[in-house]
């Protein structure tokens, strides 16, 4: 019985349980990622950071002022492992307020990542726009969408919510006494080690 043993024992056997249920809430937490110096952790596949994603689209903005609206949607995720960035390509669409019209194309961009341990997010961070391209627009008016569009596209992506950890794994991480994590673009997915704070 717990009643009998000694304080040091029982501290010893609290974090065991937690340890046991640590193991519980995160997959795949016995295997070590190479390089992480044994924090545990798991992945989160390239699929589902898509589908997370593509929840959050369509998202329209003014451009011009206010003279079109720009709107991006149908986000398509890659991985960029060399460089642990992540890359996404949208729909674009152009709308002119006053004439109506309607015109599409597509952009490019990548991004990397920071992990917002107070709201427990990935959030996007450095965001770079590779490619804009906009089908049948007039030439004076492409360069102007050209010329702004890259700014809007980066101030409404910067800090957008990639993945956020589940609730009860951030609270059991944080009562283990881990503050910290590394994240690392894979070729198969975003890998999330946690670990005590002031480690990486």
């Amino acid at each position: 019985m717990t009643e009998n043993l000694p304080m040091l024992n029982r501290r010893h056997c609290h974090r065991l349980l937690g340890a046991a249920a640590l193991i519980t809430l995160f997959p795949g937490l016995s295997a070590c990622a190479a390089g992480s110096g044994g924090m545990p952790g798991y992945t989160v596949s390239q699929q589902r950071l898509n589908e997370l994603l593509a929840r959050q689209f369509p998202v329209t903005r003014n451009l011009l002022g206010g003279l079109a609206d720009l709107t991006l949607s149908s986000p398509r995720l890659g991985l960029l492992p060399a460089s642990n960035r992540i890359s996404t390509m949208f729909d674009l669409g152009l709308t002119e307020r006053l004439a109506g019209s309607r015109y599409s194309g597509g952009m490019d961009l990548d991004y990397g990542l920071r992990l917002d341990l107070q709201e427990g997010a990935v959030r996007m961070a450095d965001v770079r726009v590779n490619r804009l391209t906009i089908d049948q627009l007039p030439r004076t008016q492409q360069q102007l969408v050209s010329q702004y569009a890259p700014d809007i596209a980066g101030r409404l992506l910067s800090d957008m919510v990639l993945y956020r950890l589940p609730a009860e794994q951030l609270a059991l991480a944080r009562n283990m006494g881990w503050g910290a994590a590394a994240l690392r673009v894979l070729p198969d997915g975003l890998r999330i080690d946690m670990g005590p704070a002031g480690t990486r």
